[in-house]
């Protein structure tokens, strides 16, 4: 569903976030497009929490590296913010994992009726 907002609406949310004080210890953003590899993630979310030490970090494997950033977040309170995905995602078990963390609101974004585009785009 492209050309709905959702990346802009994801830069207000980080944005939000960085300069007002919230309860949150970490911002995560990751754009995942489609050619994104798993190892590209798990560098992007250790390079943001601090997790990359060098040879250690790098000769991690792939379920290393995922045991570590579990470990680490796990501690935290954390937003996660994946834009520019174009796979579904099986929530399945995402939503044990996510009660592991306490992850408990869902947001879902859908498009804008034309009268409230047209709207918008008249406030630009």
């Amino acid at each position: 569903m492209g050309g709905v907002g959702k990346t802009t609406l994801l830069t207000h949310i980080n944005n939000k976030f960085l300069v007002s004080s919230t309860d949150f210890d970490c911002v995560i953003w990751i754009v995942v497009s489609k050619d994104l590899q798993l190892e590209k993630i798990q560098e992007i979310v250790g390079k943001k929490v601090g997790l990359l030490d060098g040879d250690s970090w790098k000769n991690k494997n792939s379920e290393e590296k995922a045991l570590e950033i579990f470990r680490f977040l796990s501690k935290k309170k954390f937003v996660l913010l994946l834009d520019d995905k174009w796979e579904r995602v099986d929530l399945n078990k995402g939503l044990f994992v996510c009660g592991l963390v306490e992850a408990n609101k869902n947001f879902k974004v859908e498009c804008l009726s034309d009268n409230d585009a047209w709207e918008l785009l008249r406030q630009k």
